[in-house]
């Protein structure tokens, strides 16, 4: 429930806004000041409801904009600032990609759909899981070339800030033949690699 009162303002919107239409309608329809009352408790709250969606920031939403600011960082092969969004308790495959990285010059790097971000709040640090598609465009050693990717990140919350733990990367299609959860698809590989 929370996710939708908080991190979709848009279904909130369409539902209240829906209700509060019926209910006026039926009240210029009956004359009825039930209606006319209720219509106006449902505009009220829909009113209230988004004001909170847009005061309170959820994990999503801010892993949403860590993405963005990293991908920004990237492009602008500001490495320094990418690097401390890398956690101390990383895996082999980010520190090595950390090394390959400080090699290549970025033109663009961008996220071109985030299929879904998991948080899990139940462990002792907080996780969160994503899976997503990007687009890097980049020279290395000479040789320039656009790599369409999809990419699965595991994150975890020091303090309030999300840093990066694992992620593996496979064809762009990857997400349209895998059925699995990524915590699933990452949860074993995770242990084994640190």
């Amino acid at each position: 429930m929370a996710i939708i009162l908080f991190e979709q303002p848009w279904l909130v919107a369409a539902i209240g806004t829906g209700l509060t239409v019926i209910t006026l309608y039926g009240w210029t329809q009956t004359g009825n000041s039930t209606a006319l009352k209720t219509g106006v408790v449902f505009g009220v709250v829909t009113i209230l409801l988004l004001a909170c969606n847009l005061w309170i920031v959820t994990d999503a939403e801010k892993v949403r904009v860590w993405l963005v600011d990293a991908a920004d960082e990237l492009q602008n092969n500001q490495f320094d600032r990418v690097t401390k969004r890398i956690s101390s308790n990383h895996s082999i495959r980010v520190a090595n990609t950390t090394e390959r990285m400080k090699t290549v010059k970025f033109s663009i790097a961008k996220v071109t759909k985030i299929h879904s971000i998991e948080v899990d709040r139940t462990g002792e640090i907080p996780t969160a899981f994503v899976r997503l598609n990007a687009f890097v465009e980049a020279e290395r050693a000479g040789m320039s070339g656009k790599v369409p990717r999809w990419v699965g990140l595991t994150l975890e919350k020091k303090g309030q800030e999300w840093l990066l733990i694992d992620f593996e990367d496979r064809e762009p299609q990857y997400e349209f033949i895998n059925s699995g959860s990524l915590s699933d698809m990452l949860g074993p590989s995770l242990q084994a690699d640190r």
